[in-house]
Protein backbone atom coordinates (compact mmCIF):
# COMPACT_ATOMS: atom_id res chain seq x y z
CA UNK A 1 0.00 0.00 0.00
CA UNK A 2 3.21 1.93 0.63
CA UNK A 3 3.43 2.73 -3.42
CA UNK A 4 -0.29 4.19 -3.70
CA UNK A 5 1.28 7.64 -1.91
CA UNK A 6 4.45 7.78 -4.27
CA UNK A 7 1.97 7.04 -7.04
CA UNK A 8 -0.02 9.44 -6.35
CA UNK A 9 1.07 12.50 -8.80
CA UNK A 10 1.54 9.93 -11.52
CA UNK A 11 -1.85 8.77 -11.37
CA UNK A 12 -3.71 12.14 -11.78
CA UNK A 13 -1.79 12.79 -14.74
CA UNK A 14 -2.50 8.92 -16.03
CA UNK A 15 -6.46 9.83 -15.23
CA UNK A 16 -6.01 13.17 -17.22
CA UNK A 17 -4.95 10.80 -20.06
CA UNK A 18 -7.66 8.50 -20.02
CA UNK A 19 -10.32 10.91 -20.18
CA UNK A 20 -9.32 13.98 -21.91
CA UNK A 21 -10.01 12.13 -25.72
CA UNK A 22 -13.94 12.67 -24.92
CA UNK A 23 -14.19 15.07 -22.34
CA UNK A 24 -12.97 18.40 -21.14
CA UNK A 25 -12.64 20.07 -18.17
CA UNK A 26 -15.15 22.74 -16.57
CA UNK A 27 -14.35 25.26 -14.26
CA UNK A 28 -15.92 24.81 -10.77
CA UNK A 29 -18.63 27.36 -9.74
CA UNK A 30 -16.56 28.09 -6.93
CA UNK A 31 -13.02 29.76 -6.85
CA UNK A 32 -10.49 27.27 -6.19
CA UNK A 33 -11.53 23.69 -6.99
CA UNK A 34 -12.19 22.08 -10.38
CA UNK A 35 -15.14 20.49 -11.65
CA UNK A 36 -15.12 16.50 -12.52
CA UNK A 37 -15.94 16.25 -16.00
CA UNK A 38 -19.81 15.22 -16.52
CA UNK A 39 -21.08 13.10 -19.01
CA UNK A 40 -24.80 13.38 -18.58
CA UNK A 41 -27.05 16.40 -18.07
CA UNK A 42 -27.32 16.66 -13.88
CA UNK A 43 -30.27 18.56 -13.70
CA UNK A 44 -33.76 16.70 -12.62
CA UNK A 45 -36.60 18.00 -14.53
CA UNK A 46 -39.07 20.03 -11.84
CA UNK A 47 -42.17 18.94 -13.55
CA UNK A 48 -43.06 15.10 -12.79
CA UNK A 49 -44.29 13.37 -16.17
CA UNK A 50 -45.63 9.81 -16.62
CA UNK A 51 -43.41 9.57 -19.73
CA UNK A 52 -46.14 7.63 -21.24
CA UNK A 53 -46.58 4.87 -18.76
CA UNK A 54 -49.93 3.47 -17.95
CA UNK A 55 -49.52 2.24 -15.04
CA UNK A 56 -48.10 5.43 -13.05
CA UNK A 57 -50.81 7.07 -11.16
CA UNK A 58 -51.07 11.08 -11.92
CA UNK A 59 -52.27 11.74 -7.80
CA UNK A 60 -49.07 9.88 -7.25
CA UNK A 61 -46.87 11.82 -9.44
CA UNK A 62 -48.42 15.23 -7.79
CA UNK A 63 -47.82 13.63 -4.34
CA UNK A 64 -44.67 11.81 -4.58
CA UNK A 65 -42.77 13.20 -7.59
CA UNK A 66 -41.61 11.19 -10.87
CA UNK A 67 -39.25 8.83 -9.01
CA UNK A 68 -41.54 7.63 -6.51
CA UNK A 69 -44.67 7.20 -8.86
CA UNK A 70 -42.77 5.27 -11.15
CA UNK A 71 -41.18 2.89 -9.03
CA UNK A 72 -44.72 2.57 -7.42
CA UNK A 73 -45.81 1.70 -11.01
CA UNK A 74 -43.30 -0.74 -11.78
CA UNK A 75 -44.30 -2.26 -8.28
CA UNK A 76 -47.62 -2.57 -8.54
CA UNK A 77 -47.07 -4.42 -12.43
CA UNK A 78 -44.12 -7.21 -11.36
CA UNK A 79 -47.16 -7.54 -8.48
CA UNK A 80 -49.59 -8.25 -10.96
CA UNK A 81 -47.58 -10.65 -12.75
CA UNK A 82 -46.54 -12.27 -9.62
CA UNK A 83 -43.36 -12.87 -7.49
CA UNK A 84 -40.81 -14.28 -9.54
CA UNK A 85 -37.49 -15.96 -8.44
CA UNK A 86 -34.23 -17.05 -10.19
CA UNK A 87 -33.55 -20.73 -10.10
CA UNK A 88 -31.07 -22.02 -7.34
CA UNK A 89 -27.44 -23.22 -8.75
CA UNK A 90 -26.83 -26.63 -7.59
CA UNK A 91 -24.03 -26.77 -4.91
CA UNK A 92 -21.55 -29.85 -4.96
CA UNK A 93 -22.89 -30.45 -0.96
CA UNK A 94 -25.25 -28.74 0.92
CA UNK A 95 -23.74 -28.84 4.18
CA UNK A 96 -23.74 -26.14 6.55
CA UNK A 97 -19.98 -26.55 6.32
CA UNK A 98 -20.12 -26.11 3.53
CA UNK A 99 -22.52 -23.97 1.91
CA UNK A 100 -23.57 -22.18 5.49
CA UNK A 101 -27.11 -22.02 6.82
CA UNK A 102 -29.51 -19.53 7.19
CA UNK A 103 -31.93 -19.13 10.04
CA UNK A 104 -35.54 -19.23 9.60
CA UNK A 105 -37.02 -15.65 9.36
CA UNK A 106 -37.98 -13.79 12.26
CA UNK A 107 -40.16 -10.27 13.19
CA UNK A 108 -37.29 -7.82 14.72
CA UNK A 109 -40.52 -7.02 17.12
CA UNK A 110 -41.08 -3.59 15.43
CA UNK A 111 -42.87 -2.25 12.30
CA UNK A 112 -39.60 -0.84 11.14
CA UNK A 113 -37.93 -2.37 7.86
CA UNK A 114 -34.58 -2.59 7.72
CA UNK A 115 -33.98 -0.17 4.44
CA UNK A 116 -31.27 1.79 6.22
CA UNK A 117 -29.09 -0.19 8.81
CA UNK A 118 -26.15 0.28 10.72
CA UNK A 119 -24.45 -1.75 13.11
CA UNK A 120 -23.63 -0.19 16.72
CA UNK A 121 -20.39 -0.28 18.92
CA UNK A 122 -22.84 -1.88 21.47
CA UNK A 123 -23.03 -4.44 19.33
CA UNK A 124 -26.83 -3.84 18.49
CA UNK A 125 -28.26 -2.80 15.39
CA UNK A 126 -30.29 0.46 14.22
CA UNK A 127 -32.37 0.36 11.59
CA UNK A 128 -34.57 3.02 9.90
CA UNK A 129 -37.40 3.66 7.52
CA UNK A 130 -39.93 5.43 6.76
CA UNK A 131 -43.74 5.86 8.58
CA UNK A 132 -46.49 7.36 6.30
CA UNK A 133 -49.46 9.06 7.66
CA UNK A 134 -51.73 11.08 6.56
CA UNK A 135 -52.38 14.69 7.76
CA UNK A 136 -55.65 16.57 8.58
CA UNK A 137 -56.01 17.97 4.87
CA UNK A 138 -56.15 14.49 3.08
CA UNK A 139 -52.31 14.38 2.35
CA UNK A 140 -49.30 12.04 2.79
CA UNK A 141 -46.55 12.75 4.18
CA UNK A 142 -44.06 11.09 5.99
CA UNK A 143 -41.32 10.75 8.91
CA UNK A 144 -38.89 8.69 10.52
CA UNK A 145 -39.73 4.83 11.80
CA UNK A 146 -36.32 3.82 13.98
CA UNK A 147 -35.56 0.88 16.03
CA UNK A 148 -32.95 -0.58 17.83
CA UNK A 149 -32.50 -4.53 17.37
CA UNK A 150 -30.53 -6.24 19.99
CA UNK A 151 -29.12 -9.62 18.38
CA UNK A 152 -28.17 -11.25 21.39
CA UNK A 153 -31.95 -11.06 23.09
CA UNK A 154 -33.29 -11.07 19.03
CA UNK A 155 -35.80 -8.21 20.19
CA UNK A 156 -36.19 -4.15 19.37
CA UNK A 157 -37.62 -1.58 20.71
CA UNK A 158 -38.46 1.62 19.05
CA UNK A 159 -36.10 5.05 18.71
CA UNK A 160 -37.80 7.38 16.54
CA UNK A 161 -36.66 10.55 16.15
CA UNK A 162 -39.15 13.47 18.10
CA UNK A 163 -39.19 15.57 15.10
CA UNK A 164 -41.16 14.71 12.56
CA UNK A 165 -38.28 15.13 9.65
CA UNK A 166 -38.11 12.33 7.46
CA UNK A 167 -35.07 10.72 7.33
CA UNK A 168 -35.52 8.37 4.33
CA UNK A 169 -33.02 7.90 1.46
CA UNK A 170 -30.14 10.09 3.60
CA UNK A 171 -27.38 8.60 3.97
CA UNK A 172 -25.27 7.57 6.81
CA UNK A 173 -21.89 6.14 7.63
CA UNK A 174 -19.63 5.96 11.60
CA UNK A 175 -18.26 9.04 13.28
CA UNK A 176 -14.73 8.34 14.90
CA UNK A 177 -16.38 8.18 18.41
CA UNK A 178 -19.07 5.84 16.95
CA UNK A 179 -21.65 8.58 16.93
CA UNK A 180 -24.06 7.91 13.69
CA UNK A 181 -24.32 10.26 11.50
CA UNK A 182 -27.26 10.84 8.94
CA UNK A 183 -27.85 13.57 6.91
CA UNK A 184 -30.29 14.52 4.34
CA UNK A 185 -33.54 12.71 3.71
CA UNK A 186 -37.06 13.15 1.74
CA UNK A 187 -39.78 15.86 1.83
CA UNK A 188 -42.59 13.92 0.71
CA UNK A 189 -45.19 16.93 0.61
CA UNK A 190 -42.90 18.96 -2.36
CA UNK A 191 -42.71 15.71 -4.61
CA UNK A 192 -41.39 12.43 -3.30
CA UNK A 193 -37.62 13.11 -4.68
CA UNK A 194 -36.80 16.26 -2.78
CA UNK A 195 -34.00 16.29 -0.41
CA UNK A 196 -34.37 17.61 3.11
CA UNK A 197 -31.28 19.65 4.66
CA UNK A 198 -30.92 18.06 8.04
CA UNK A 199 -28.43 16.65 9.87
CA UNK A 200 -28.89 14.19 12.95
CA UNK A 201 -26.78 11.89 15.02
CA UNK A 202 -27.57 8.97 16.80
CA UNK A 203 -25.90 7.77 20.21
CA UNK A 204 -25.20 4.11 20.21
CA UNK A 205 -24.43 4.36 23.88
CA UNK A 206 -28.08 6.36 24.65
CA UNK A 207 -30.08 5.41 21.95
CA UNK A 208 -31.33 8.37 21.34
CA UNK A 209 -31.08 11.10 18.56
CA UNK A 210 -30.10 14.78 18.47
CA UNK A 211 -29.94 17.22 16.02
CA UNK A 212 -27.08 19.61 14.47
CA UNK A 213 -26.84 22.14 12.46
CA UNK A 214 -28.13 21.89 8.95
CA UNK A 215 -26.31 21.45 5.61
CA UNK A 216 -26.57 24.59 3.36
CA UNK A 217 -29.03 22.74 0.95
CA UNK A 218 -31.62 19.74 0.90
CA UNK A 219 -30.10 16.23 0.14
CA UNK A 220 -31.46 12.85 -1.00
CA UNK A 221 -29.98 9.98 -1.80
CA UNK A 222 -26.67 11.40 -0.54
CA UNK A 223 -23.02 9.39 0.25
CA UNK A 224 -21.29 9.80 3.51
CA UNK A 225 -17.65 8.54 3.90
CA UNK A 226 -15.14 9.63 6.54
CA UNK A 227 -12.24 11.79 6.63
CA UNK A 228 -9.10 11.78 8.41
CA UNK A 229 -9.76 13.86 11.10
CA UNK A 230 -12.26 11.80 11.94
CA UNK A 231 -15.05 13.84 10.48
CA UNK A 232 -17.10 13.15 7.05
CA UNK A 233 -16.94 14.15 3.46
CA UNK A 234 -21.01 14.94 2.24
CA UNK A 235 -21.81 14.34 -2.01
CA UNK A 236 -24.67 14.09 -3.94
CA UNK A 237 -28.04 14.15 -3.61
CA UNK A 238 -31.36 16.48 -5.03
CA UNK A 239 -32.27 19.87 -2.97
CA UNK A 240 -35.46 20.84 -1.97
CA UNK A 241 -36.15 21.71 -6.19
CA UNK A 242 -35.19 18.02 -6.99
CA UNK A 243 -32.38 19.70 -9.01
CA UNK A 244 -28.99 17.96 -7.96
CA UNK A 245 -27.20 18.83 -5.26
CA UNK A 246 -23.21 19.83 -6.16
CA UNK A 247 -22.32 21.52 -3.16
CA UNK A 248 -19.59 18.76 -1.10
CA UNK A 249 -19.33 19.80 2.46
CA UNK A 250 -18.32 18.23 5.44
CA UNK A 251 -19.23 17.33 8.79
CA UNK A 252 -17.26 17.03 12.28
CA UNK A 253 -15.10 15.75 13.87
CA UNK A 254 -17.02 18.77 16.28
CA UNK A 255 -20.48 17.09 16.69
CA UNK A 256 -22.15 20.81 17.16
CA UNK A 257 -20.45 22.77 14.30
CA UNK A 258 -22.83 23.28 11.08
CA UNK A 259 -21.46 21.78 7.43
CA UNK A 260 -18.97 23.18 6.13
CA UNK A 261 -18.84 23.99 2.21
CA UNK A 262 -15.57 23.07 0.72
CA UNK A 263 -16.52 24.08 -2.97
CA UNK A 264 -19.32 23.56 -5.73
CA UNK A 265 -18.82 21.46 -8.71
CA UNK A 266 -20.64 20.38 -12.12
CA UNK A 267 -21.48 17.00 -10.71
CA UNK A 268 -23.07 14.39 -13.40
CA UNK A 269 -26.51 12.56 -13.13
CA UNK A 270 -24.78 9.53 -11.75
CA UNK A 271 -22.87 11.04 -9.43
CA UNK A 272 -25.40 13.07 -7.37
CA UNK A 273 -27.03 9.64 -6.52
CA UNK A 274 -25.53 7.69 -3.59
CA UNK A 275 -22.01 7.40 -5.39
CA UNK A 276 -19.68 5.19 -3.94
CA UNK A 277 -17.07 6.38 -1.86
CA UNK A 278 -13.80 5.08 -0.97
CA UNK A 279 -10.90 6.87 1.74
CA UNK A 280 -7.52 6.54 0.37
CA UNK A 281 -4.55 6.13 2.78
CA UNK A 282 -3.01 9.22 2.16
CA UNK A 283 -6.78 11.17 3.08
CA UNK A 284 -8.42 11.68 -0.61
CA UNK A 285 -11.56 9.69 -1.62
CA UNK A 286 -12.11 7.07 -4.69
CA UNK A 287 -15.62 7.85 -6.29
CA UNK A 288 -17.30 5.16 -8.23
CA UNK A 289 -20.45 6.68 -10.06
CA UNK A 290 -22.17 3.94 -12.13
CA UNK A 291 -20.00 4.76 -15.52
CA UNK A 292 -17.06 7.12 -14.43
CA UNK A 293 -14.80 7.52 -11.04
CA UNK A 294 -13.34 10.06 -9.67
CA UNK A 295 -10.46 11.42 -7.00
CA UNK A 296 -11.36 13.55 -4.46
CA UNK A 297 -8.56 16.07 -2.71
CA UNK A 298 -9.90 16.56 0.76
CA UNK A 299 -6.45 19.20 1.04
CA UNK A 300 -7.32 21.67 -1.90
CA UNK A 301 -10.71 20.05 -2.63
CA UNK A 302 -10.32 19.46 -6.31
CA UNK A 303 -12.01 16.75 -8.28
CA UNK A 304 -9.58 14.84 -11.10
CA UNK A 305 -11.65 12.47 -13.31
CA UNK A 306 -10.48 8.79 -12.86
CA UNK A 307 -10.87 5.98 -15.48
CA UNK A 308 -13.49 4.88 -16.87
CA UNK A 309 -15.20 1.34 -16.65
CA UNK A 310 -15.39 -1.48 -19.08
CA UNK A 311 -19.63 -1.81 -18.41
CA UNK A 312 -21.84 0.79 -17.23
CA UNK A 313 -23.11 -0.32 -13.72
CA UNK A 314 -25.42 2.39 -13.01
CA UNK A 315 -28.31 1.47 -10.68
CA UNK A 316 -27.63 -0.45 -7.47
CA UNK A 317 -24.31 -2.19 -8.51
CA UNK A 318 -22.05 -3.45 -5.56
CA UNK A 319 -18.57 -1.82 -5.55
CA UNK A 320 -16.07 -2.83 -2.52
CA UNK A 321 -12.84 -2.30 -0.74
CA UNK A 322 -11.22 -5.64 -1.04
CA UNK A 323 -9.66 -6.37 2.15
CA UNK A 324 -6.54 -4.76 2.85
CA UNK A 325 -3.30 -6.74 3.54
CA UNK A 326 0.28 -5.92 4.93
CA UNK A 327 2.00 -4.75 1.33
CA UNK A 328 -0.76 -5.40 -0.42
CA UNK A 329 -2.41 -3.20 -2.45
CA UNK A 330 -5.59 -1.11 -2.34
CA UNK A 331 -8.48 -2.35 -5.05
CA UNK A 332 -12.06 -1.93 -5.42
CA UNK A 333 -14.22 -4.09 -7.13
CA UNK A 334 -17.50 -3.50 -8.61
CA UNK A 335 -20.15 -6.02 -9.75
CA UNK A 336 -23.58 -6.45 -11.16
CA UNK A 337 -25.94 -3.20 -11.56
CA UNK A 338 -28.47 -2.17 -14.06
CA UNK A 339 -27.76 0.19 -16.86
CA UNK A 340 -30.70 2.98 -17.17
CA UNK A 341 -30.33 3.18 -20.65
CA UNK A 342 -31.57 0.18 -21.51
CA UNK A 343 -32.67 -1.49 -18.44
CA UNK A 344 -30.56 -4.61 -18.72
CA UNK A 345 -29.38 -5.87 -15.70
CA UNK A 346 -25.42 -7.22 -15.84
CA UNK A 347 -23.29 -10.06 -14.04
CA UNK A 348 -20.16 -8.42 -15.43
CA UNK A 349 -17.93 -7.85 -12.40
CA UNK A 350 -14.38 -5.74 -12.84
CA UNK A 351 -11.55 -4.72 -10.82
CA UNK A 352 -9.70 -1.44 -10.24
CA UNK A 353 -6.17 -1.63 -8.71
CA UNK A 354 -5.50 2.14 -7.34
CA UNK A 355 -1.96 1.42 -5.82
CA UNK A 356 -1.33 1.06 -9.57
CA UNK A 357 0.82 3.96 -10.98
CA UNK A 358 -1.58 4.16 -14.11
CA UNK A 359 -4.85 2.11 -12.21
CA UNK A 360 -7.42 0.99 -14.92
CA UNK A 361 -10.44 -1.31 -14.61
CA UNK A 362 -10.08 -4.50 -15.68
CA UNK A 363 -12.88 -7.40 -15.91
CA UNK A 364 -12.48 -10.34 -13.58
CA UNK A 365 -14.57 -13.59 -13.59
CA UNK A 366 -18.63 -12.37 -13.71
CA UNK A 367 -21.32 -13.54 -11.44
CA UNK A 368 -22.96 -16.73 -12.56
CA UNK A 369 -26.31 -14.50 -13.12
CA UNK A 370 -26.96 -11.02 -13.50
CA UNK A 371 -27.88 -9.30 -9.97
CA UNK A 372 -28.56 -6.03 -9.08
CA UNK A 373 -30.12 -4.71 -5.49
CA UNK A 374 -27.77 -7.31 -3.78
CA UNK A 375 -25.73 -6.46 -0.51
CA UNK A 376 -21.97 -7.86 -0.16
CA UNK A 377 -20.54 -7.96 3.68
CA UNK A 378 -16.63 -8.46 4.13
CA UNK A 379 -15.94 -11.62 6.27
CA UNK A 380 -13.21 -11.95 8.63
CA UNK A 381 -11.47 -14.95 6.94
CA UNK A 382 -11.40 -12.18 3.67
CA UNK A 383 -14.31 -13.56 1.32
CA UNK A 384 -17.49 -11.24 0.25
CA UNK A 385 -21.30 -12.52 0.99
CA UNK A 386 -23.34 -11.08 -1.29
CA UNK A 387 -26.81 -11.41 -0.45
CA UNK A 388 -30.14 -10.91 -1.76
CA UNK A 389 -30.67 -8.61 -5.34
CA UNK A 390 -32.68 -9.68 -8.31
CA UNK A 391 -32.55 -9.61 -12.16
CA UNK A 392 -35.51 -7.73 -13.10
CA UNK A 393 -36.67 -4.21 -12.31
CA UNK A 394 -36.70 -3.45 -7.90
CA UNK A 395 -38.06 -6.77 -6.94
CA UNK A 396 -38.51 -9.46 -10.38
CA UNK A 397 -36.53 -12.62 -10.60
CA UNK A 398 -35.52 -12.32 -7.09
CA UNK A 399 -32.38 -14.22 -5.96
CA UNK A 400 -32.40 -15.97 -2.89
CA UNK A 401 -29.11 -17.81 -3.23
CA UNK A 402 -26.24 -15.91 -1.79
CA UNK A 403 -22.84 -15.92 -3.43
CA UNK A 404 -19.19 -15.91 -1.97
CA UNK A 405 -16.74 -14.06 -3.87
CA UNK A 406 -12.95 -15.12 -2.79
CA UNK A 407 -10.74 -11.87 -4.05
CA UNK A 408 -7.58 -14.07 -3.87
CA UNK A 409 -8.92 -16.71 -6.75
CA UNK A 410 -11.81 -14.83 -8.58
CA UNK A 411 -13.91 -17.11 -7.53
CA UNK A 412 -17.85 -17.02 -7.07
CA UNK A 413 -19.50 -19.84 -5.20
CA UNK A 414 -22.90 -20.63 -4.76
CA UNK A 415 -24.46 -20.70 -0.88
CA UNK A 416 -27.09 -21.64 0.95
CA UNK A 417 -30.15 -19.91 0.25
CA UNK A 418 -32.46 -17.66 1.97
CA UNK A 419 -36.23 -17.68 1.97
CA UNK A 420 -37.43 -14.02 1.41
CA UNK A 421 -36.70 -12.02 -1.31
CA UNK A 422 -33.93 -9.00 -0.21
CA UNK A 423 -33.73 -7.14 -3.24
CA UNK A 424 -34.76 -3.14 -4.11
CA UNK A 425 -34.62 -1.18 -0.38
CA UNK A 426 -32.92 -4.33 1.41
CA UNK A 427 -29.81 -3.92 3.62
CA UNK A 428 -27.06 -6.78 4.61
CA UNK A 429 -24.43 -6.03 7.78
CA UNK A 430 -21.80 -8.31 9.37
CA UNK A 431 -22.46 -8.82 13.21
CA UNK A 432 -19.88 -8.89 15.98
CA UNK A 433 -20.15 -12.61 15.79
CA UNK A 434 -19.11 -13.23 12.59
CA UNK A 435 -22.77 -13.70 11.40
CA UNK A 436 -24.47 -11.61 8.53
CA UNK A 437 -27.86 -9.75 9.42
CA UNK A 438 -30.19 -9.59 6.55
CA UNK A 439 -33.23 -6.99 6.34
CA UNK A 440 -35.57 -4.97 3.90
CA UNK A 441 -37.48 -5.05 1.18
CA UNK A 442 -40.35 -2.86 1.34
CA UNK A 443 -41.95 -3.96 -2.00
CA UNK A 444 -45.43 -5.06 -0.36
CA UNK A 445 -47.19 -5.26 -3.61
CA UNK A 446 -44.92 -7.52 -4.48
CA UNK A 447 -45.64 -11.04 -2.78
CA UNK A 448 -42.13 -12.48 -1.24
CA UNK A 449 -40.33 -9.58 0.22
CA UNK A 450 -38.61 -9.52 3.56
CA UNK A 451 -40.46 -6.56 4.90
CA UNK A 452 -40.04 -6.09 8.94
CA UNK A 453 -38.63 -9.88 9.30
CA UNK A 454 -34.97 -10.42 9.84
CA UNK A 455 -32.61 -13.37 8.55
CA UNK A 456 -28.58 -14.54 9.40
CA UNK A 457 -26.66 -16.75 8.00
CA UNK A 458 -24.26 -18.14 9.53
CA UNK A 459 -21.38 -18.66 7.12
CA UNK A 460 -19.73 -21.72 6.80
CA UNK A 461 -16.55 -20.74 8.61
CA UNK A 462 -19.34 -21.48 11.70
CA UNK A 463 -19.17 -25.04 10.79
CA UNK A 464 -15.59 -26.06 10.96
CA UNK A 465 -14.43 -26.45 14.35
CA UNK A 466 -13.88 -25.07 17.45
CA UNK A 467 -13.15 -21.04 17.53
CA UNK A 468 -10.53 -19.14 18.79
CA UNK A 469 -11.39 -16.88 21.38
CA UNK A 470 -9.53 -13.67 22.07
CA UNK A 471 -8.68 -13.73 25.65
CA UNK A 472 -7.38 -10.25 25.90
CA UNK A 473 -6.99 -7.20 24.07
CA UNK A 474 -6.35 -3.09 24.39
CA UNK A 475 -9.50 -1.47 23.86
CA UNK A 476 -7.88 1.61 22.03
CA UNK A 477 -4.20 1.89 19.99
CA UNK A 478 -3.36 4.90 18.16
CA UNK A 479 -2.11 4.26 13.74
CA UNK A 480 1.65 2.67 13.81
CA UNK A 481 0.84 1.25 17.14
CA UNK A 482 1.86 -2.66 18.36
CA UNK A 483 -0.98 -4.56 20.04
CA UNK A 484 -1.17 -7.39 21.85
CA UNK A 485 -3.79 -10.15 21.63
CA UNK A 486 -4.22 -13.04 23.98
CA UNK A 487 -6.11 -16.03 22.64
CA UNK A 488 -6.73 -19.42 23.94
CA UNK A 489 -5.36 -21.35 20.68
CA UNK A 490 -3.01 -20.78 18.17
CA UNK A 491 -4.41 -18.41 15.53
CA UNK A 492 -3.12 -17.29 11.83
CA UNK A 493 -3.63 -13.57 11.53
CA UNK A 494 -6.16 -10.61 13.07
CA UNK A 495 -8.56 -8.66 11.37
CA UNK A 496 -9.81 -4.78 11.69
CA UNK A 497 -13.75 -4.51 10.29
CA UNK A 498 -15.31 -1.31 10.47
CA UNK A 499 -18.98 -1.63 11.46
CA UNK A 500 -21.23 -1.44 8.18
CA UNK A 501 -24.34 1.47 7.23
CA UNK A 502 -25.50 0.30 4.50
CA UNK A 503 -28.55 1.42 2.25
CA UNK A 504 -29.77 1.40 -1.34
CA UNK A 505 -26.92 -1.65 -2.33
CA UNK A 506 -24.18 0.76 -0.76
CA UNK A 507 -22.18 0.88 2.19
CA UNK A 508 -20.99 3.88 3.27
CA UNK A 509 -18.60 2.36 5.95
CA UNK A 510 -17.11 -0.88 5.16
CA UNK A 511 -13.45 -1.53 5.60
CA UNK A 512 -11.30 -4.77 6.50
CA UNK A 513 -7.31 -4.64 7.64
CA UNK A 514 -5.58 -7.64 7.87
CA UNK A 515 -2.60 -6.60 10.28
CA UNK A 516 1.07 -7.00 9.97
CA UNK A 517 1.55 -9.92 12.90
CA UNK A 518 4.27 -11.54 14.80
CA UNK A 519 4.61 -13.89 17.69
CA UNK A 520 4.60 -13.12 21.23
CA UNK A 521 7.01 -14.41 23.54
CA UNK A 522 7.14 -18.26 24.16
CA UNK A 523 4.60 -19.35 26.35
CA UNK A 524 2.06 -17.02 25.33
CA UNK A 525 -0.55 -17.72 22.80
CA UNK A 526 -1.85 -15.25 20.50
CA UNK A 527 -0.18 -12.60 17.97
CA UNK A 528 1.38 -9.11 18.25
CA UNK A 529 -0.09 -7.02 15.75
CA UNK A 530 0.78 -3.84 14.07
CA UNK A 531 -1.28 -1.15 12.81
CA UNK A 532 -0.38 0.75 9.65
CA UNK A 533 1.09 4.01 10.28
CA UNK A 534 -0.81 5.68 7.15
CA UNK A 535 -4.06 6.00 6.68
CA UNK A 536 -4.62 2.64 6.00
CA UNK A 537 -6.80 2.37 9.17
CA UNK A 538 -8.96 5.51 9.54
CA UNK A 539 -9.82 6.65 13.16
CA UNK A 540 -12.87 5.12 14.80
CA UNK A 541 -14.22 2.17 16.24
CA UNK A 542 -13.33 -1.62 15.02
CA UNK A 543 -14.16 -4.97 15.60
CA UNK A 544 -11.13 -7.20 16.01
CA UNK A 545 -11.28 -10.43 15.24
CA UNK A 546 -8.65 -13.67 15.32
CA UNK A 547 -8.77 -15.88 13.01
CA UNK A 548 -7.20 -19.18 12.95
CA UNK A 549 -5.31 -21.23 9.87
CA UNK A 550 -8.62 -22.89 9.18
CA UNK A 551 -10.07 -19.16 8.56
CA UNK A 552 -12.48 -19.68 11.46
CA UNK A 553 -12.84 -16.49 13.29
CA UNK A 554 -13.31 -15.59 17.25
CA UNK A 555 -16.09 -13.48 18.09
CA UNK A 556 -14.88 -9.94 18.05
CA UNK A 557 -13.84 -7.98 20.47
CA UNK A 558 -13.93 -3.99 19.48
CA UNK A 559 -10.87 -1.61 19.82
CA UNK A 560 -11.13 2.21 18.83
CA UNK A 561 -8.61 3.23 17.03
CA UNK A 562 -6.89 6.94 17.53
Amino acid sequence: MTNLLGARACAIAAFAAIVSAGTAATTATTAGPSAARPRQTPATPAVAQSNGDPQVDHAELRMFGQDMAHEHAQARSEGANGATFAPAVATAAATPDVVGQWSAPKQNGTPVIGVHTTLLTTGKVLMFSQLSYTLPDGRTTGRTMAAVWDPATQTARRVDPSSTDNLFCGGATVLADGTVLVVGGVDILNGGSSGIPVVYLFNPQTESWSQAPSMSKGRWYPTVIETMNGGAVIVGGRDVLKKANWDVETFGPSLTAAPQLVGTYNLDYQQGLYPNGFLLPDGSIFWFAGDRSDFMDTVNWRIDAGPVPNVVHMDYPNAMLLPLKPGGDFEIAVYGGKNKHHGITTAVAERINLSDPQPSFRLTAPMPAARTNMNSVVLPDGTIAVIGGNGLDKFGQAHLQTLLYDPTADTWTPMASQTLRRAYHSTAILLPDGRVLSAGDNGSSVPGGGGTQLEIYSPPYLFKGARPIIASAPASAARGARIAVSTTTNIAKLVLIQPGSTTHATDMHQRTVELETSARPAGKVGLRGYLPADGTVPPGPYMLFAVDSAGIPSVATWIQVT
